[in-house]
């Protein structure tokens, strides 16, 4: 296991939001894999409606494999962490870009998104416009990652625990192509959960769930 980076304080998390959701403007079309599209920003109020919203059938993940039953899980929820240029090697290394031809699940400084609900997961790397998409199963203190359509017919299995509002994932056995990269992506920091629906974010990839 490659030694674990610490995120950055909250305070920076939403300095870094503000500043990278207002430099992404493009947004790419909803299908499995690395696509391009604009990430959480900023709004004034709290995002409710009288009907929660739901995930839309079009960006359901594709089941490779039989899906899981849409139910809740003990992992569900809005996480995020946030990288800084230093973390990741200064600014002639770490810099993020958006690369077309880069391998999946190159971690790159800035925010990066990781929704899980009801059997469904959606990562997302703001800066450098990664994202990722499949399904999972939780079975006691181990978490089960499938149908990702950068390598569809393999499960990755890892051990989760949640305490303090931060998912820390560690991988048991992941054979996702491009060496360790979707491990390293899952297990390299924790994740901070957050309750995304009153903390002024407009948008998150794919929705705001439960909303």
């Amino acid at each position: 296991m490659r030694p674990r980076v610490r995120v950055v304080a909250a305070g920076a998390a939403i300095g870094i939001i503000s500043f990278a959701s207002g430099a992404l403007i493009s947004r790419g079309s909803a299908s499995p894999g690395a696509i391009v599209a604009t990430s959480p920003s900023p709004q004034a109020s709290p995002t409710r409606s009288d009907e929660p919203i739901e995930i839309a059938p079009e960006s359901e993940p594709y089941p490779y494999e039989p899906a899981p039953p849409q139910r809740p899980s003990p992992v569900d929820g809005f996480y995020m962490r946030v990288l800084t240029i230093e973390q990741m090697g200064g600014h002639q290394l770490g810099m993020p870009f958006h690369c077309l031809r880069c391998v999946p699940y190159s971690v790159d400084a800035g925010v990066q998104t990781l929704l899980l609900h009801e059997g469904r997961y959606f990562l997302e790397h703001q800066l450098n416009r990664f994202r990722a998409l499949g399904h999972f199963v939780v079975r006691g203190g181990r978490i089960a990652f499938y149908n990702d359509a950068n390598c569809s017919q393999i499960r990755g299995s890892y051990e989760w625990e949640l305490a303090t509002h931060e998912l820390t994932l560690e991988v048991i056995d992941d054979s996702c192509p491009y060496v360790d990269e979707r491990s390293n992506d899952l297990t390299l920091a924790p994740w901070t959960k957050i309750d995304a629906c009153f903390t002024g974010i407009k948008e998150w990839y794919p929705a705001l769930v439960g909303c």
